[in-house]
């Protein structure tokens, strides 16, 4: 009856496991939605921002906007955000393929 304890035991450690490590993935996943949308948003600012240079014949002029700094820079802050976020959901990932 002991033995039949553990077993029961280990399957449920491993199932708890299985769990934890999949809410963690959801979690990374709604994230990285997250971020894929704030990078969407800063790009389409970005580019009316661009669109209104383009038409007003201020292309020289927008790249010393404070604004189009700040923007390039978030946006470049999003892309390292969503490249470490990929790596680690693929880390995840790997661990579970690892773990079957």
């Amino acid at each position: 009856m002991k033995k039949g304890t553990l077993m029961d035991k280990t399957v449920l450690n491993k199932l708890k496991n299985h769990a934890a490590s999949l809410a963690s993935a959801a979690l990374v996943r709604v994230e990285l939605a997250t971020e894929e949308s704030r990078l969407k948003t800063k790009f389409q600012s970005l580019g009316q921002k661009l669109y209104g240079a383009v038409q007003d014949d201020l292309l020289k002029a927008i790249k010393d906007d404070p604004s189009v700094v700040e923007l390039i820079g978030g946006i470049e802050e999003s892309q390292k955000k969503i490249a470490e976020l990929e790596k680690k959901l693929s880390k995840e990932n790997v661990g579970k393929s690892e773990e079957a």
